[in-house]
Protein backbone atom coordinates (compact mmCIF):
# COMPACT_ATOMS: atom_id res chain seq x y z
CA UNK A 1 0.00 0.00 0.00
CA UNK A 2 1.60 3.21 -0.82
CA UNK A 3 2.55 5.35 1.84
CA UNK A 4 -0.62 8.18 3.00
CA UNK A 5 -0.04 11.50 4.66
CA UNK A 6 -0.42 11.48 7.92
CA UNK A 7 -4.60 13.29 7.39
CA UNK A 8 -4.91 10.64 4.80
CA UNK A 9 -3.84 7.60 6.83
CA UNK A 10 -5.99 8.66 10.03
CA UNK A 11 -8.94 9.11 7.78
CA UNK A 12 -8.16 5.47 6.48
CA UNK A 13 -7.66 4.14 10.01
CA UNK A 14 -11.38 5.37 10.95
CA UNK A 15 -12.92 4.30 7.42
CA UNK A 16 -11.31 0.75 8.37
CA UNK A 17 -12.08 0.64 12.17
CA UNK A 18 -16.15 1.72 11.37
CA UNK A 19 -16.12 -1.45 9.24
CA UNK A 20 -14.46 -3.49 11.47
CA UNK A 21 -16.03 -2.51 14.13
CA UNK A 22 -19.45 -2.44 12.82
CA UNK A 23 -19.03 -6.49 12.27
CA UNK A 24 -17.24 -7.27 15.62
CA UNK A 25 -18.64 -4.24 17.82
CA UNK A 26 -16.47 -2.22 20.31
CA UNK A 27 -15.75 -5.05 22.60
CA UNK A 28 -15.01 -7.78 20.28
CA UNK A 29 -12.71 -6.01 18.12
CA UNK A 30 -9.34 -5.48 18.80
CA UNK A 31 -6.71 -2.83 17.45
CA UNK A 32 -4.62 -5.92 15.59
CA UNK A 33 -7.77 -6.60 13.65
CA UNK A 34 -8.60 -2.94 12.73
CA UNK A 35 -4.24 -2.77 11.91
CA UNK A 36 -4.90 -6.58 9.61
CA UNK A 37 -7.77 -4.56 7.38
CA UNK A 38 -6.32 -1.53 7.27
CA UNK A 39 -3.00 -3.17 5.96
CA UNK A 40 -1.27 -1.81 8.44
CA UNK A 41 0.93 -2.87 11.35
CA UNK A 42 -0.33 -1.91 14.94
CA UNK A 43 2.63 0.57 15.25
CA UNK A 44 1.34 2.66 12.80
CA UNK A 45 -2.59 2.60 14.08
CA UNK A 46 -0.63 3.54 17.34
CA UNK A 47 1.34 6.64 15.87
CA UNK A 48 -2.59 7.84 15.05
CA UNK A 49 -4.32 6.52 18.07
CA UNK A 50 -3.08 6.35 21.65
CA UNK A 51 -5.46 3.53 22.00
CA UNK A 52 -9.10 1.67 20.63
CA UNK A 53 -10.71 4.04 22.93
CA UNK A 54 -9.35 7.13 20.82
CA UNK A 55 -10.07 5.31 17.72
CA UNK A 56 -13.63 5.31 19.23
CA UNK A 57 -13.69 8.40 20.03
CA UNK A 58 -12.92 9.72 16.55
CA UNK A 59 -15.13 8.02 15.07
CA UNK A 60 -18.11 9.46 17.46
CA UNK A 61 -16.84 13.10 16.44
CA UNK A 62 -16.56 12.32 12.66
CA UNK A 63 -20.36 11.02 12.81
CA UNK A 64 -21.69 13.90 15.06
CA UNK A 65 -19.36 16.53 13.30
CA UNK A 66 -20.91 15.41 10.26
CA UNK A 67 -24.89 15.00 11.65
CA UNK A 68 -24.65 18.31 13.41
CA UNK A 69 -23.37 19.72 10.14
CA UNK A 70 -25.87 18.38 7.95
CA UNK A 71 -28.27 19.46 10.44
CA UNK A 72 -27.41 22.89 10.81
CA UNK A 73 -27.53 22.79 6.71
CA UNK A 74 -31.21 21.69 6.86
CA UNK A 75 -32.17 24.00 9.42
CA UNK A 76 -30.43 27.39 7.90
CA UNK A 77 -32.63 26.27 4.40
CA UNK A 78 -35.71 26.91 5.97
CA UNK A 79 -37.03 30.37 7.58
CA UNK A 80 -40.68 28.86 8.95
CA UNK A 81 -39.50 27.61 12.43
CA UNK A 82 -42.45 24.85 12.83
CA UNK A 83 -41.19 23.65 9.43
CA UNK A 84 -37.38 23.89 9.77
CA UNK A 85 -38.32 21.24 13.40
CA UNK A 86 -40.32 19.28 10.72
CA UNK A 87 -37.52 19.22 7.65
CA UNK A 88 -34.77 18.56 10.90
CA UNK A 89 -36.58 15.53 12.24
CA UNK A 90 -37.52 14.28 8.61
CA UNK A 91 -33.63 14.66 7.29
CA UNK A 92 -32.11 12.00 9.87
CA UNK A 93 -33.27 8.74 8.80
CA UNK A 94 -31.52 9.90 5.44
CA UNK A 95 -28.78 11.02 7.20
CA UNK A 96 -28.60 7.90 9.49
CA UNK A 97 -29.08 5.37 6.45
CA UNK A 98 -26.18 7.38 4.86
CA UNK A 99 -23.64 6.52 7.78
CA UNK A 100 -25.25 3.25 8.51
CA UNK A 101 -21.88 1.39 9.25
CA UNK A 102 -21.31 4.40 11.56
CA UNK A 103 -24.16 3.87 12.99
CA UNK A 104 -24.11 0.42 13.68
CA UNK A 105 -20.79 0.98 15.36
CA UNK A 106 -22.09 3.85 17.74
CA UNK A 107 -25.68 1.98 18.74
CA UNK A 108 -23.86 -1.52 19.19
CA UNK A 109 -21.45 0.65 21.77
CA UNK A 110 -24.43 2.31 23.36
CA UNK A 111 -25.78 -0.63 24.18
CA UNK A 112 -23.15 -2.80 25.53
CA UNK A 113 -19.85 -0.58 26.70
CA UNK A 114 -19.45 0.32 29.71
CA UNK A 115 -15.83 2.18 29.39
CA UNK A 116 -15.73 5.53 30.60
CA UNK A 117 -14.02 7.24 27.56
CA UNK A 118 -16.82 5.98 25.57
CA UNK A 119 -19.51 6.51 27.63
CA UNK A 120 -17.96 10.14 27.71
CA UNK A 121 -17.81 10.48 23.78
CA UNK A 122 -21.58 9.02 23.08
CA UNK A 123 -22.58 11.65 25.64
CA UNK A 124 -20.98 14.27 23.94
CA UNK A 125 -22.69 13.25 20.49
CA UNK A 126 -25.97 12.74 22.23
CA UNK A 127 -25.79 16.27 23.32
CA UNK A 128 -24.56 17.67 20.46
CA UNK A 129 -28.02 16.80 18.78
CA UNK A 130 -30.17 17.47 21.41
CA UNK A 131 -28.84 21.23 21.40
CA UNK A 132 -29.76 21.16 17.41
CA UNK A 133 -33.12 20.30 18.19
CA UNK A 134 -33.59 22.27 21.94
CA UNK A 135 -32.85 25.35 19.43
CA UNK A 136 -34.85 24.72 16.70
CA UNK A 137 -37.60 24.33 19.20
CA UNK A 138 -36.70 27.08 21.39
CA UNK A 139 -36.96 29.41 18.39
CA UNK A 140 -40.25 27.65 17.16
CA UNK A 141 -41.58 28.84 20.53
CA UNK A 142 -39.49 32.38 20.31
CA UNK A 143 -41.93 33.13 17.39
CA UNK A 144 -45.34 32.23 18.66
CA UNK A 145 -45.75 28.73 17.09
CA UNK A 146 -44.79 26.17 19.33
CA UNK A 147 -46.45 25.87 22.70
CA UNK A 148 -44.47 28.02 25.73
CA UNK A 149 -45.46 25.63 28.48
CA UNK A 150 -43.64 23.03 27.24
CA UNK A 151 -39.93 22.54 27.99
CA UNK A 152 -37.71 22.77 24.67
CA UNK A 153 -35.06 20.65 26.74
CA UNK A 154 -37.29 17.68 27.41
CA UNK A 155 -38.99 18.01 23.84
CA UNK A 156 -35.77 18.01 22.13
CA UNK A 157 -35.02 14.40 23.83
CA UNK A 158 -37.86 13.10 23.39
CA UNK A 159 -36.64 13.64 19.44
CA UNK A 160 -33.33 12.21 19.99
CA UNK A 161 -34.67 9.59 22.00
CA UNK A 162 -37.65 8.77 18.78
CA UNK A 163 -33.92 8.94 16.20
CA UNK A 164 -32.64 6.31 18.41
CA UNK A 165 -35.12 3.98 18.35
CA UNK A 166 -35.74 4.80 14.39
CA UNK A 167 -32.04 3.86 14.28
CA UNK A 168 -32.56 0.58 16.37
CA UNK A 169 -34.94 -0.72 14.31
CA UNK A 170 -34.51 0.78 11.30
CA UNK A 171 -31.30 -0.36 10.89
CA UNK A 172 -31.13 -3.90 12.87
CA UNK A 173 -34.59 -4.52 11.65
CA UNK A 174 -35.71 -2.46 8.79
CA UNK A 175 -39.18 -2.35 9.41
CA UNK A 176 -39.99 1.59 9.53
CA UNK A 177 -40.57 2.92 6.36
CA UNK A 178 -41.12 6.73 5.18
CA UNK A 179 -45.05 6.96 5.69
CA UNK A 180 -44.49 5.41 9.68
CA UNK A 181 -41.49 8.69 9.90
CA UNK A 182 -43.94 10.69 8.18
CA UNK A 183 -46.87 10.12 10.56
CA UNK A 184 -44.64 10.04 13.67
CA UNK A 185 -43.26 12.85 13.10
CA UNK A 186 -46.67 14.90 12.26
CA UNK A 187 -47.82 13.12 15.41
CA UNK A 188 -45.13 14.79 17.36
CA UNK A 189 -45.80 18.32 15.97
CA UNK A 190 -49.43 18.40 16.56
CA UNK A 191 -48.26 18.19 20.14
CA UNK A 192 -45.89 20.79 20.07
CA UNK A 193 -48.42 23.89 18.69
CA UNK A 194 -50.44 25.70 20.29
Amino acid sequence: MPRLKAEQRREQLISTAISVFAKGGYDGTTTAEIAKAAKVTEPILYRHFKNKQELFAAIVREVSGSTVAHLNEVAQKEKDPAERLRKLCAAIPEHIKRLSEAYQVLYGALTTCREKKVVEVLKEHYASMHAVFRDAIRSAQSAGVFRKDMSPKGAAWHVVMSGVGYAMLSLNLGIIDRSSINETIEEFMRGMKK
